[in-house]
């Protein structure tokens, strides 16, 4: 889909707010410095609303193993697991869980989004209020993910099934039946066809990048605010998707070397306290239980942070691309003093 085709959104865009930062389109390097000070200086408030998709997903997890647990699936499991009963207990969850983890990652964007907005205008917002912010269009924001979720998986959809099909008219879905020249020309073409729901799905990604920004900051509705998206990300995808490569770079090479450090200090622990676990005392498991709990907290934080640096690119990328295709914001004229 070409951005040419892309109507031209049927509203006028809000005005434009003055940023506290730069009031004229900046270079790659200066858009990455200012989402990393900006990251840096409002950390707290972006942990605080960072819980709300990690809680959600936590409880969604505990209620389903709690229910199986409640059922007797892991006591004394047979060797062949009972699969209708599991999927008996499991997929009304899903149906049921589903809304509300959309609901909540829905509220987190546009928490997330609406903090990193006024960062990047110069204004410190806590977490209660952001989330009291995204709540308060709580339907709105949950209806925004669920719109770009099916633009972003229809094709995926569509393939399964096609391939699906594709195999039961060729008889591939026979047992003992196979056709190896059927076979021959549907796996590379399905192949084919994945590989390009991943490049569509890339694409439309980054072409509705920008539709929290924008609809927190404008104040428009879902559907306007994916049409606002691809408008403002015209020229900027492949801008976005280096930036969005880079902070999964940086990223991935602290999590490298928190990884390596943690390796060498365990086999160093082990090599020393080996011969000697028979010998650990109840503070010596609870020791180890603390660091591993430690661990676990570090992980949960630097995913938070994550998050909160792609939100905080998109806001500043939404800041750039207006300053781009609208020009500098100029504080309007004093009316004429009439006589």
């Amino acid at each position: 889909m070409s951005d040419s085709i892309v109507p031209n959104p049927p509203y006028p865009p809000a005005p434009f707010v003055p940023p506290a930062g730069p009031v004229i389109p900046m270079s790659f390097g200066q858009i990455l410095e200012r989402i990393f000070r900006l990251v840096r200086r409002h950390w707290k408030p972006f942990v605080g609303i960072g819980f709300m998709p990690i809680g959600a997903l936590a409880v969604f997890e505990g209620v389903v193993f709690g229910a199986l647990f409640a059922d007797g699936v892991f006591h004394n499991p047979p060797a062949q697991p009972n699969a209708a009963t599991i999927l008996s207990i499991v997929v009304p969850l899903i149906v049921l869980g589903v809304p509300v983890l959309l609901l909540a990652y829905g509220v987190y964007y546009a928490a997330a989004s609406y903090a990193a907005l006024q960062a990047d205008h110069g204004c410190a917002v806590t977490a209660i209020e952001a989330l009291r912010h995204a709540w308060s269009k709580a339907g709105r924001y949950a209806w925004l993910i669920v719109l770009r979720s099916l633009i972003v998986a229809i094709p995926i959809f569509v393939l399964v099934f096609a391939v699906g099909l594709g195999a039961m008219l060729l008889g591939l879905a026979k047992p003992g039946n196979v056709d190896p020249t059927a076979l021959f020309f549907l796996v590379p073409l399905a192949i084919l066809l994945y590989a390009g729901a991943v490049v569509y799905a890339i694409l439309m990604s980054l072409r509705l990048s920008l539709a929290f920004p924008a609809c927190v900051e404008e104040g428009i509705t879902a559907r306007q605010a994916i049409k606002r998206s691809g408008v403002l990300t015209q020229g900027a995808k492949g801008r976005i998707f280096l930036m969005l490569l880079v902070i999964y770079a940086i990223s991935y090479a602290v999590v490298l070397v928190f990884y390596a450090v943690g390796l060498f200090v365990f086999a160093i622990v082990a090599v020393a306290g080996s011969g000697h676990m028979h010998d650990m005392t109840p503070l010596g498991f609870a020791a180890v239980g603390l660091v591993g709990a430690c661990a676990l907290v570090l992980v949960v934080l630097w995913s938070m942070l994550l998050m909160a640096a792609y939100s905080t690119a998109f806001a500043v990328f939404y800041r750039d691309q207006r300053l781009r295709q609208e020009g500098p914001w100029q504080a309007p004229l004093p009316a004429a003093e009439t006589a």
